[in-house]
């Protein structure tokens, strides 16, 4: 970055350089004691001296509404006199040359012309130059996250420290200046930047005045246009740091027992925000079932479930494609549909992305993980019965809600179970019923008993088929099916049960490469590669 002195890397400005406060004050001082002023200028520079001091010192000036009154005074007691100089000599110079050949200013109007020539090439006085439009006022103000853009400043400049009247306490300075011949201007940018929001710096009113007034030989375009630069990106890093990671929100739902189940966004919304992540616009909806009917207890109803949703699996079959590389964000799963669904939709998904899950509180009737609820101590989650024996066929069981109705298991395998043909994996809990899921933590300690069953039956029984019954929430029976590697587990045939009055039946058969439902003559299948 190129650099400026040191002396002006500071957040004040130099006692020496008037404001048109202090520069008034320092006027009326010297008419109240007779002495001389000179008024020395060169374009928009402008220096005072008092000419009855020995050492005739220039100081920088920045003449306005309250000084042009002071400097009125001193004309009509001709006091006042100035002198033009060329702006390198007058940039460089210390003390008033004794050569030089000032004349007095004869009428109070002089200094009128004086100061609006000075603010035309400021770019304070209207009508020279594009104006700065109120667009691009407010993206300089956004870059500069209403702080003054000056190095080391920051000063926070959308406080207003006056109640009783308007004040102005941010400035947008042009870094090359709206009149070419204005502070850093020139022929060929002035009229062509004067309205880019690169070239508009917000400055606190001191170092507004050090670049364009006192200054402004120190701070170079390049210079100016680094701070911007510099201050815009900190700050923009500072903003997104307080931005939680987006994430897109996803539904399983269908309407349960005849009951409609609805959410409207904002409950999904604030159910993510509770866990510092931010919802992404547009709710994606996977295999909504609107359906108010429940004819799960008919034979062929899951041979037509598949026919009806088939062109919404495939959705989510392609919308979860790994091969593709699309599927990239962070996601937020809101799990309320049929059991077989839902390890169908958790083993298309897999667990290849960040994908949160929640659970439903019935009680609180919300999805926001209830802040009170601590995880579930270590080991809650138990896995019985791993058979060290190798097995064509097991039943996995994951029973958190409550224990499988064994009366309501098929026959074949009640049979199959109580000859000792069929082990049975039970995924049970210490803490079973219906709070058995209140903690995120819990969902994790679950995954770990389960995936403990699935590679056990996988890799040490080695068996073709899983039957799979689920007395579960619905977040867990989701997160099972994550765990299903495509095309490597076993086939999984997944039950249903229509209520208590009902036995569990077979609804689903997912491999590894298709998942497909009977009515007992004819079987339909969808590909999930």
């Amino acid at each position: 970055m190129p650099q400026a002195s040191d002396s002006f890397l500071n957040n004040t400005v130099s006692p020496g350089n008037f404001d048109d406060q202090s520069l008034a004050l320092w006027l009326d001082d010297c008419l109240e004691q007779q002495h001389r002023v000179l008024y020395v200028h060169a374009g928009y520079l402008c220096k005072v001296v008092d000419l009855e001091e020995s050492c005739t010192a220039l100081y920088p000036a920045d003449p306005g509404p309250n000084s042009k009154g002071s400097l009125k005074k001193l004309v009509g007691k001709k006091l006042l006199f100035s002198f033009e100089v060329s702006s390198e000599t007058l940039s460089n110079a210390r003390i008033a040359n004794s050569e030089w050949a000032y004349a007095p200013v004869e009428r109070k109007s002089c200094v009128d012309t004086l100061i609006a020539t000075r603010d035309g090439l400021l770019g304070k006085a209207k009508g020279r130059g594009p104006e700065i439009s109120a667009r691009t006022a407010q993206k300089v103000w956004a870059d500069a996250a209403g702080r003054c853009m000056f190095q080391g400043c920051s000063k926070d400049l959308s406080e207003i420290p006056l109640w009783t009247k308007a004040a102005r306490v941010g400035y947008l300075a042009h870094i090359v200046a709206s009149d070419p011949e204005g502070p850093r201007g020139n022929q060929k940018d002035s009229h062509r930047l004067a309205n880019n929001p690169d070239n508009i710096m917000l400055m606190c009113d001191e170092h507004h005045r050090l670049i364009d007034s006192f200054a402004p030989e120190q701070f170079t375009s390049e210079i100016l246009d680094e701070m911007r630069k510099s201050h815009r990106d900190m700050a923009r890093n500072y903003l997104n740091s307080l931005a939680f990671p987006p994430t897109k929100a996803i539904t399983l739902h269908a309407n349960l027992g005849g009951v409609p189940t609805y959410f409207h966004d904002s409950e999904l919304i604030e159910a993510i925000v509770a866990m510092r992540r931010a919802m992404l616009p547009g709710v994606i909806h996977y295999v909504r079932r609107k359906s108010q009917r429940d004819d799960r207890h008919l034979p062929e109803f899951w041979h037509q479930y598949l026919r009806e949703h088939e062109h919404q699996i495939r959705q989510l079959v392609s919308g979860f494609d790994s091969s593709s590389g699309s599927v990239t964000e962070n996601l937020a799963v809101f799990p309320l549909h049929h059991i077989p669904t839902l390890v169908l939709a958790g083993r298309i998904m897999g667990e290849a992305q960040a994908i949160q899950i929640f659970q439903y509180d019935r009680h609180r009737k919300t999805w926001t993980w209830n802040p009170q609820v601590e995880a579930h101590s270590r080991d809650t989650f138990i896995v019985d019965s791993l058979s060290p024996n190798h097995a064509k066929e097991v039943l996995i069981t994951l029973e958190l809600t409550a224990h499988v109705d064994e009366k309501a298991l098929p026959a074949d395998l009640k049979t199959s179970v109580d000859n000792g043909h069929l082990p049975w994996i039970r995924v049970t809990t210490s803490n079973i019923g219906i709070n058995c899921i209140g903690h995120p933590d819990d969902l994790d300690q679950f995954a770990e008993a389960a995936r403990k069953a699935i590679m056990h039956a996988q890799d040490v029984m080695r068996v073709q088929k899983v039957h799979l019954i689920a007395v579960s929430p619905a977040s867990t029976v989701f997160r099972f099916g994550q765990m299903l590697q495509a095309g490597h587990h076993p086939e999984y045939i997944v039950y249903d049960r229509a209520g208590r009055d009902y036995d569990f039946t077979p609804a689903l058969s997912i491999t590894g490469h298709h998942v497909s439902a009977t009515d007992g003559q004819k079987t339909h299948t969808i590909d999930l590669r």
